[in-house]
């Protein structure tokens, strides 16, 4: 949780909004910074996408999904952008997708532990792919959000 108070308080000081467009952590990094007091002060939605289906209702561009798969940095980028687009308000936005603890029958390129995630702002995006393995699927959850918390503060100090 420290870390999820650390980047609120960062938020807050540089008056920016965060969303978030997640698949396999569903919901998880939302739930992780919501649980700091005063979050509705850089925090209005977040958007969890956990179908293909749903990735594309929202606008990730099925021609990516299709050119690149689900699993892939590209379709992170685009849950990224789409989340900037969708939001009510936010100035960053971060997509998450990736393949947890099993081979997903729906996308035949899915490796179990490779996640994609993305961290966009209205000028610059950063990408990058984890490789985690753990026994339990929250395990696995805990290890990404980590990440990607860290890599957010890290993408606010630049």
């Amino acid at each position: 949780m420290a870390l999820s108070e650390d980047l609120v308080l960062k938020l807050k000081s540089k008056d920016l909004y965060i969303t978030t467009v997640e698949s396999c952590t569903g919901g998880g990094l939302a739930y992780y910074i919501t649980n700091i007091p005063g979050t509705s002060d850089v925090m209005k939605d977040s958007f969890v996408t956990y179908s293909n289906e749903a990735k594309i209702a929202l606008g990730v561009s099925a021609e990516i999904i299709k050119k690149y798969t689900v699993y892939s940095e590209e379709t992170a980028q685009a849950m990224a952008e789409v989340g900037l687009k969708q939001s009510v308000c936010a100035d960053i936005s971060v997509g998450i997708t990736g393949s947890i603890s099993r081979a997903d029958p729906n996308n035949p390129n899915s490796i179990p532990g490779t996640v994609y995630f993305a961290i966009k702002s209205k000028n610059k995006i950063i990408s990058k792919t984890l490789n985690i393995s753990a026994e339990r699927r929250f395990e696995v959850k805990q290890k990404i959000i980590k990440e990607v918390l860290q890599t957010i503060l890290e993408f606010l100090n630049c």
